[in-house]
């Protein structure tokens, strides 16, 4: 299975959002144009064509090399913009623009309309949501019925997480802005230039409620497979849900699907450096993306490994500064101690095999740090680990009575400190060091993870927010929501007032 190429339409005027309306399959010419006014055909006519359909839904979301302007989704563009968007420039990271160019309006807190990233991830999220549509519109043709309950489990779950990670990254946080405007919400395939309509935006309430929709029906349909092999399964739709809940402030649902992962076939690494740079998944692994020397998220010079760290010919794009693992005076800093194996730089040699902890020394510029849960482009890049359900479900806990020191919250929080070589916290805590305690851990284990950005827009009634030099910026604040891409304005007059 290759990527999905775009082809540029001949309908030169829809040049963004529409660009899905020319999407071609590599994969056995799935989706070709088959006439001038038509997108595809009667092509998904048996259960094989669905589920090569299916595989290149999958591709797109992993985020699959599709060239240098590709969006790279969960395996690569949206962990590494809310990291950007996240970290303080200069004080706390360091980009190179001339390696990595596209990403320095992140760095800057100034995103463009015209910024290729964003254009790049817009246009291929709603490819992927124009395949699944595809998908699920023609389940009929699939005739076994646990086969076509699997299908629509899995394309359910694949547009779920897509418009929840897309709503979170172009629209305003649900608290306090559910009944605002968002992103388009289209759940009907495009396949013909016919259909081709003006978009409008959807509320954020009505994402999100789509969102659990898909990931309920989703989870109905895949509880019966466990852990699906490297798909999404039922646990990845339970986690999901429960980032939902956390989003809109319900935690009490959200500790009922945390408790459903964690009971689950899941068990901590035993160190945190085991949870990262492995051929496949590790204990913990959720949710991953799978790669292989031929099927990767980047090459040397794009993707997680190549931006996060310096064991290769490119070197590394991102580079952490050491104050901010070791300094206490930077908003939303991890505080690493020397006893956490987290934070132990000190690697065996050059060889990236060596590397026994999750930051090492850079070897060309011993100034800044690299980071080592990204080492190759053909290790698995985990998307849910279970590290961060036993913090989601501590903060879930701690939020339903924010004036008491809950038990098995306390429990949760130490289950990860003491696997990163800490002392147990102890129950003589008050309820705000516990919450101060928590949110330091969550950057500590969840670092260049791409949590971290939403945490602090979740948080941000807490009174936690985002340094630049020395400003403080509310996480809620505009300049910390994508801008839908200048093409697709042009193309839609009013879809951006």
């Amino acid at each position: 299975m290759k990527a999905f190429k775009t082809t540029q339409s001949t309908m030169k005027h829809l040049i963004a959002f529409f660009l899905l309306a020319s999407i071609t399959f590599s994969c056995d010419n799935l989706l070709d144009i088959d006439a001038e006014n038509s997108l595809s055909g009667d092509i998904l006519t048996d259960q094989e064509s669905v589920e090569q359909a299916l595989n290149g839904a999958y591709y797109n979301f992993f985020g699959m090399n599709d060239g240098s302007d590709g969006g790279e989704l969960l395996g690569g563009d949206f962990k590494l913009i809310a990291t950007l968007l996240t970290r303080q420039v200069n004080l706390e990271v360091s980009w190179d623009e001339t390696n990595a160019p596209g990403y320095e309006d992140f760095v800057r807190k100034s995103v463009l309309e015209t910024n290729i990233r964003v254009e790049s991830n817009w246009r291929r999220g709603y490819e992927t949501i124009n395949i699944v549509n595809d998908i699920l519109a023609n389940l009929d043709v699939v005739t076994d019925a646990s086969a076509r309950s699997r299908i629509e489990g899995e394309a359910r779950a694949i547009r779920g997480i897509l418009y929840f990670e897309m709503a979170r990254l172009w629209g305003p946080q649900y608290e306090g802005s559910a009944n605002d405007p968002a992103i388009p919400l289209l759940l009907e395939p495009i396949t013909s230039v016919g259909e081709i309509t003006t978009p409008t935006k959807a509320t954020v309430n009505s994402i999100y409620s789509q969102v659990e929709a898909d990931l309920n029906a989703a989870s109905t349909a895949l509880e019966s497979l466990g852990t699906n092999n490297d798909r999404i399964s039922y646990y990845a739709c339970q986690a999901y849900l429960a980032k939902v809940a956390m989003q809109k402030n319900e935690y009490f649902d959200a500790e009922d699907f945390l408790d459903n992962v964690i009971a689950g076939p899941f068990s901590l690494a035993s160190s945190p450096s085991e949870a990262f740079s492995n051929a496949s998944n590790s204990t913990e692994d959720i949710l991953a993306v799978q790669q292989t020397a031929s099927s990767n998220t980047g090459v040397n010079t794009s993707g997680l490994s190549a931006f996060f760290n310096s064991f290769n010919d490119f070197g590394s794009t991102f580079r952490i500064q050491p104050s901010s693992l070791n300094s206490g005076i930077l908003a939303n800093n991890p505080k690493f101690s020397d006893a956490d194996h987290r934070a132990n730089i000190d690697s065996a040699s050059n060889a990236a095999d060596e590397v026994d902890s999750l930051y090492y020394l850079d070897k060309v510029n011993t100034n800044s740090i690299s980071s080592a849960k990204y080492l190759r482009s053909t290790d698995v890049i985990p998307l849910i680990r279970l590290a961060e359900m036993y913090l989601d479900r501590a903060e879930s806990r701690f939020e339903q009575d924010p004036f008491t020191l809950d038990p098995q919250a306390l429990s949760d929080l130490n289950t990860v400190r003491t696997r990163a070589g800490l002392t147990a916290l102890l129950d003589t805590l008050t309820a705000s060091e516990f919450y101060d305690s928590l949110i330091v851990e969550r950057n500590r284990e969840l670092l260049y993870e791409g949590v971290i950005f939403h945490d602090l827009k979740r948080q941000a009634a807490n009174g936690l927010s985002v340094h630049i030099t020395n400003s403080r910026l509310d996480p809620l604040a505009d300049r910390f929501i994508l801008p839908i891409p200048q093409s697709e304005c042009d193309a839609s007059p009013g879809l951006c007032n």
